[in-house]
């Protein structure tokens, strides 16, 4: 019993961890990026998709997510809880496979233990918690780790990959490319594994490999037709100062500090962390450096800022900070049990994602749509159209402007022909024909005609 209770306890105190922070995200309701998302990869062929997977070089908007928003929805309908489900699932898997690279990383389960307790849960990442719409960083996150994991597995082994492995390799990549462009960074990770680990003795191929893989994909990403770099929201301003700039705002996000770094501090944190990981000539600590500067590189130059983009750079942070605090605790008090360690620091930090929870909801909640609210009074009112049906609502509760609400009744009635007109956004209602007319009155839905 105390050998299962070793073995597989610090993984059930995790889960359990994670849930009573995040859990409530499994009820969520959709968001505005929800309905947005899915009307988008609902609209070409399920073949189509899947062909976009496979041409990972074309402008396809992370098709991998589409793939798994088209399968929910046709598999479970048009409810949150099936999406919140598969994204709680990734969530966990997620921590499973960082586990995983940490402990081929440092070869000390007590480190990657630590280490996966310091990315079970961060408040500012409220995203991954509560919007499907992160399905991507998820996704991402997810292969970007199978994919090291994988090759970790054979290098470790003192063997090289093979065809079939290099096909499973890459095949893992381009799932972690299909998923978001955060993953452009995995060949630089190959790149440092193999620096540190084996002076590039048998692995340069591995790095000229992945390095092939993406090549085709930015070139194709940059310069493609409505390729996101002509998003004014995504077009990058490459420049060292924009690099510390952003590099400081996410860090005080990530320390849940609101202002407490500035570019002068930051430049001496990480130059600290150099310093000891050369002196401490510690391989998982220059990995854990290195991998804090190159994983933010994919958006750390574009002026779109959310919290959520640092859930693959925190994977760096956390390996740097599990080995620093077991060094410190192997030579200041050794006579301190690795899993005193662990629960001092579950418990140290429990209250600051409690306070900082209370924040970030309250942030998040903001934005807020009505969609519960809305499929329940269309469920009541109308349940069914015919198809290509003309609709026209007097007033609605959703924001003038906005498609939130044309999305969601196409979604409802699983009808991408549906036409919404909106009094909201000065649409007519006199000289029109519509199949329906409702109004939204005292919180409820009223068909008037």
């Amino acid at each position: 019993m105390r050998a299962l209770t070793a073995r597989f306890g610090p993984a059930l105190f995790l889960v359990a961890y994670f849930f009573w922070f995040a859990g409530g995200g499994l009820w969520a309701r959709f968001t505005g990026d929800d309905l947005m998302n899915l009307n988008f990869h609902l609209t070409p062929s399920f073949p189509r998709l899947l062909l976009s997977n496979l041409t990972y070089w074309t402008t396809a908007y992370r098709p991998m997510g589409g793939i798994v928003y088209a399968t929910v929805y046709r598999l479970a309908g048009f409810h949150s809880m099936p999406f919140r489900a598969v994204c709680f699932a990734l969530l966990l898997a997620n921590l499973w496979l960082f586990y995983r690279v940490c402990l081929r990383l440092t070869d000390r389960r007590e480190v990657a233990l630590l280490a996966t307790l310091l990315v079970t849960y961060h408040a500012w990442l409220v995203n991954l918690y509560y919007s499907t719409g992160t399905i991507y960083e998820l996704l991402c996150f997810g292969f970007y780790f199978a994919a090291f994991d994988y090759y970790l597995g054979i290098r470790q082994a003192g063997k090289t990959l093979q065809l079939r492995q290099w096909v499973c390799f890459v095949a893992l990549y381009i799932c972690a490319l299909n998923s978001k462009e955060l993953a452009v960074t995995l060949p630089l990770c190959i790149l440092c594994y193999e620096w540190l680990w084996h002076r590039m003795k048998g692995g340069v191929r591995g790095v000229a490999i992945s390095a092939f893989v993406t090549l085709p994909f930015v070139i194709g990403k940059l310069t493609g037709p409505d390729s996101l770099a002509a998003n004014p929201l995504y077009r990058p301003a490459i420049s060292p100062a924009r690099y510390l700039h952003t590099f400081h705002l996410y860090l005080n996000v990530l320390f849940y500090q609101d202002h407490f770094f500035r570019d002068a501090n930051t430049i001496l944190l990480v130059v600290a962390m150099l310093a000891l990981a050369v002196w401490r000539r510690s391989r998982p600590l220059l990995f854990a450096w290195f991998f804090i500067l190159f994983s933010v590189l994919p958006f750390i130059f574009v002026p779109h800022y959310s919290g959520f983009f640092v859930y693959l750079p925190m994977a760096g942070w956390a390996l740097y900070a599990a080995t620093g605090m077991e060094m410190l605790r192997e030579r200041f008090a050794k006579a301190i049990p690795p899993l005193a360690l662990f629960l001092v620091v579950a418990l140290g930090l429990a209250p600051l994602h409690a306070r900082e929870s209370r924040r970030s909801m309250q942030v998040f909640t903001s934005a807020d749509l009505p969609t519960a609210e809305m499929i329940a009074q269309l469920q009541r009112v109308q349940p069914s159209l015919p198809p290509g049906a003309t609709l026209f609502f007097e007033s609605d509760p959703f924001p003038p402007k906005t498609f939130s609400l044309v999305f969601l009744v196409r979604l409802f009635y699983h009808d991408l022909t549906i036409q919404v007109a909106r009094a909201a956004d000065g649409d007519p209602l006199e000289g029109g024909h519509f199949d329906a007319v409702f109004r939204w009155q005292d919180g409820k839905l009223v068909r008037t005609r």
